[in-house]
C-alpha cells in the first residue's frame, strides 16, 4: 500500500546516515546554523560522507560538516584583553546552555518521530525522490533504452580507446549499470515489452552478454529473469502474456538463448578438477567471492530457461529447442552440473529441475529423434543416482535432487528404446541394489522398476533371473505387514507422502509381472510368481487382500452420485474418477488385477485362502470385479486404439475368472 511505498523510501533515504539530533533537529523546522564547509546535493541523498550531515539547511539540499552543529572551540590565542576573555565565557555559557536544549529537544523529538513529516518534507525538497513509484509509459521506456544505447555506446568507445587505463572508462561503466538498472522496471509493465522489440534493443542487450566486466554481464542476466518471469506477465491480462511471449521469439530469433547458454558455458560454469592441497588453499583464499558470483549466475540463466518454458507452455516443441544441440549446449551443461563429481548445492538441484522438465516435456517422438534414450544420456544419470546406494542425502535439497533424476529416467523409459538403454546400462541391478539399501534412494529405485517393467515383458523375465522376486516381495512385507515402530520412524524421516509412494510402486512392480508374462510361454516364471503369496503359509496372500480392504475404505471415502445428485456429463464422471485415484485408486485396482490372476490359476487352496480372507473382511469377490470394470472402462487410448482394446480384453478377462464356483457369469444362463 502507500503506507509501505512510504516507507520503504524513507529507509533508502537514511540507509547508511546517522539520525543524529541535528538532522532531527533540521526536519522539524529548528533553529539556523552558522555556515560552514558545504558540499552542494541538488539531486537528492547521494551516500553517506564521513564527517558530513545531509540535510536541507540555510544553504540549501546538500551535506553540512558535523561542526557546524557544535559551539566553536575556544580560540588558543594568548590574548590578555579582558573583554575577550568576558566573550569567551558567554560563549561557553551559551555553548552549555544549547547542549542542554538540543538534549532535551533530542529525547522528546526521538521518543514522537513523525516519519510521515520527515518523508513529506524530504521529497518537497528533492522531488525527483518518487520517480521510481512513476507509472511507466511507452515514451519513458524509449527515453530508458535510449539512455542505455548511449550509455553502451559510450562506454565501448572509452573501453577501446582507453583499453589500459581503466580509470579513463570507469563513469561510463558505472551510466551502463545504471542504464540497465532503469530497464529492468520493464519487468513491473509486460504491456510495454513490445517497445523492446520495435526500438531494435534486443541485439544491443545481448551484446552486454560479452562485457568484459562480469558484473554488468551479470546485469543483463538479472534484466532478462526479470524480464520472463511467468509471475509478472501471468497476472496480467492475455495481450501481456502474449507480449512476454513474442520477446522471448525475438530472442530466439537473435540466438539469445544460445548466447545466454554459451555464456553459462565459457564463462560462469567451471568443471571440476583435481588440484592438490596448495592449489585448494590458494582457491579458497581467492576466488571465493568469485566463485559464489559464477554460482549466482549459473542460476540466473538456469531460471531464464525455465522461464522461456514456462511463458512457451512446457510443449514438447520448446524442450526439443533447448536439448537440440544443434541450438544450445544445454543439454551437455545439464549433464555435466548433475554428474556425481559435482557438490551438492543450488545450482545443481536446479540443474536436476530443468532436466528433469525438459525430458518429461518431450514426446515420444522427440525423445527418440533427440537420441535422449542412448547411452550417453541415460548413463550420466544412472550414475549420479548410483552415488546415493551407500549414503543418505544430507537436507531436503539432496532428496529433491535424487528425485529430479529419477523423474527423468522415469520419462525416458516410457519408450521402449528407453527401457532397451536401461537394461543394457544394467540399471535393473542397479536399482535392486538402491532398494535394498533401505535408504532414502530406495523409493525413487521402486519407482524406476516400476516405469521400466511397464508393459515391458522382456524386463520382467530378466528382473526375475536377476532375484528381482526376493528383493520386492521383501519390501511388499515391510510395507503392508512390517513392524509398526520401523514404519512410523520412516514416515517421521521422509514423510506420508514417500511412504504411501513406496507401497504403491511396490504394488505396481508385482501386477506388472502378472500382466506381462506370458504364462503360455513361460509359465516356469509365471508360477514363480505365484508361488511367492503360497509360501509361509499364504502370508503374503493374507497381507494382500488386507491391503485391498485397506485401499478400498480410502476410495469410498469419495462422495460418489446418486440418483438425487447424479454426473452431470462424462466430464463429472472423470473428475470423480481422477479423486479416487488421489485416494489410492490405483493400488486398489492393481491388488484387484493380482488377486484376479491368482484366483485365475484355479488352485483350490488359493481360491479358498482368497474366499475366506474376503469373507473375514465381510466383502464379497463382486467388488473386486466392479474394480476391474472401471479400470477397463477408464483406460486412454495414448498408445492407440489396438493397445487400448488390448489392455481391455485382458481386463475383462480377469473379470470373467473371478466368479465364486456357484456364480453365474454373464452370458452362461
Amino acid at each position: 500500500g502507500e503506507g509501505e511505498i512510504h516507507t520503504q523510501q524513507l529507509k533508502i533515504l537514511m540507509s547508511g546516515v546517522q539520525l543524529t539530533e541535528n538532522l532531527i533537529k533540521t526536519l522539524d523546522g529548528g533553529g539556523k546554523d552558522d555556515d560552514s564547509s558545504f558540499i552542494p546535493a541538488p539531486g537528492g541523498f547521494q551516500g553517506p560522507r564521513d564527517g558530513y550531515i545531509f540535510q536541507n539547511g540555510e544553504a540549501g539540499v546538500g551535506y553540512y560538516r558535523e561542526e557546524i552543529f557544535a559551539a566553536k572551540e575556544d580560540d588558543d590565542d594568548d590574548d590578555d584583553d579582558d573583554e575577550v576573555l568576558v566573550n569567551d565565557n558567554n560563549a561557553k555559557r551559551r555553548k552549555t546552555s544549547n547542549e542542554t536544549a538540543t538534549t532535551t529537544t533530542t529525547m522528546k523529538t526521538k521518543s514522537t518521530i513523525d516519519y510521515d513529516k520527515m518523508l513529506a518534507e524530504i521529497e518537497q525538497n528533492n522531488p525527483d525522490i518518487t520517480k521510481e513509484t512513476t507509472e511507466l509509459t511507452e515514451k519513458s521506456v524509449k527515453k530508458f533504452v535510449i539512455q542505455f544505447e548511449r550509455a553502451l555506446n559510450d562506454n565501448v568507445e572509452k573501453r577501446a580507446k582507453f583499453s589500459t587505463k581503466p580509470e579513463k572508462f570507469l563513469d561510463s561503466e558505472v551510466d551502463l549499470d545504471n542504464a540497465i538498472k532503469n530497464l529492468q522496471s520493464l519487468a513491473s509493465a509486460p504491456k510495454l515489452y513490445h517497445v523492446l522489440i520495435d526500438t531494435k534493443c534486443v541485439p544491443s542487450l545481448l551484446s552486454v552478454l560479452a562485457h568484459e566486466n562480469e558484473d554488468i554481464c551479470v546485469d543483463i542476466l538479472e534484466l532478462f529473469r526479470e524480464l520472463f518471469d511467468p509471475d509478472a506477465s501471468n497476472e496480467g491480462e492475455e495481450d501481456e502474456n502474449r507480449q512476454a511471449f513474442q520477446l522471448l521469439n525475438c530472442l530466439r530469433e537473435n540466438d539469445g538463448i544460445k548466447m545466454f547458454v554459451d555464456c553459462l558455458m565459457d564463462r560462469f560454469f567451471s568443471k571440476p578438477k583435481k588440484k592438490n592441497e596448495r592449489e585448494e588453499r590458494e582457491e579458497k583464499d581467492d576466488d571465493l567471492a568469485g566463485e559464489e558470483t559464477k554460482r549466482n549466475a549459473e542460476e540466473t540463466i538456469l531460471q531464464i530457461v525455465e522461464n522461456a518454458i514456462e511463458i512457451s507452455g512446457g510443449t514438447s516443441e520448446i524442450c526439443e529447442y533447448f536439448l537440440n544441440e544443434s541450438n544450445t549446449r544445454l543439454k551437455e551443461y545439464l549433464l555435466e552440473r548433475v554428474g556425481k563429481k559435482q557438490g551438492t548445492d543450488g545450482v545443481k538441484l536446479q540443474a536436476s529441475e530443468l532436466l528433469s522438465i525438459l525430458t518429461t516435456g518431450c514426446d515420444e517422438t522427440v525423445k527418440k529423434s533427440m537420441l535422449l534414450a542412448n547411452d550417453a544420456f541415460m548413463d550420466p544419470i544412472m550414475m549420479a543416482i548410483a552415488c546415493y546406494k551407500k549414503k543418505e542425502p544430507q537436507d531436503s535439497e539432496e532428496r529433491e535432487i535424487v528425485e529430479n533424476l529419477a523423474d527423468a529416467l522415469c520419462a525416458l523409459l516410457q519408450t521402449k528404446k528407453g527401457q532397451e538403454t536401461f537394461f543394457n546400462l544394467e540399471g535393473l541391478e542397479l536399482m535392486l541394489m538402491c532398494v535394498k539399501s533401505k535408504l532414502f534412494v530406495r523409493g525413487s529405485a521402486l519407482k524406476i522398476l516400476d516405469f521400466a517393467l511397464t508393459e515391458n515383458e522382456l524386463g520382467c523375465l530378466k528382473f526375475i533371473d536377476a532375484f528381482g522376486l526376493k528383493t520386492i516381495f521383501s519390501t511388499f512385507v515391510g510395507c503392508f505387514g512390517g513392524d509398526e515402530k520401523k514404519i512410523k520412524k520412516i514416515r517421521k524421516k521422509y514423510g506420508n507422502d514417500y511412504v504411501d509412494a513406496e507401497c504403491e510402486r511396490t504394488l505396481s512392480v508385482i501386477a506388472s509381472l502378472f500382466q506381462n508374462i506370458d504364462i503360455s510361454k513361460n509359465t516356469d516364471k509365471y508360477n514363480r510368481v505365484v508361488s511367492k503369496f503360497v509360501e509361509d503359509s499364504f502370508v503374503k496372500l493374507d497381507l494382500l487382500v488386507e491391503s485391498y480392504v485397506s485401499y478400498g475404505k480410502r476410495v469410498s471415502k469419495i462422495e460418489l452420485p446418486n440418483d438425487e445428485n447424479p454426473p452431470q456429463d462424462s466430464e463429472d464422471e472423470q473428475d470423480i474418477y481422477l479423486e479416487k485415484l488421489d485416494h489410492g485408486l490405483s493400488s486398489l485396482e492393481n491388488v484387484a488385477i493380482i488377486i484376479a490372476h491368482l484366483w485365475a490359476t484355479l488352485d483350490d487352496a488359493i481360491q479358498k485362502r482368497i474366499f475366506v480372507d474376503l469373507e473375514n473382511n465381510e466383502i464379497d469377490v463382486s467388488r473386486a470385479r466392479d474394480v476391474l470394470r472401471d479400470r477397463a472402462k477408464n483406460i486412454g487410448d495414448g498408445g492407440g486404439e489396438q493397445v487400448q482394446k488390448d489392455k481391455v480384453d485382458q481386463l475383462l478377462t480377469l473379470v470373467y475368472s473371478l466368479y465364486m464356483p456357484d456364480e453365474v457369469r454373464p452370458g452362461d444362463e
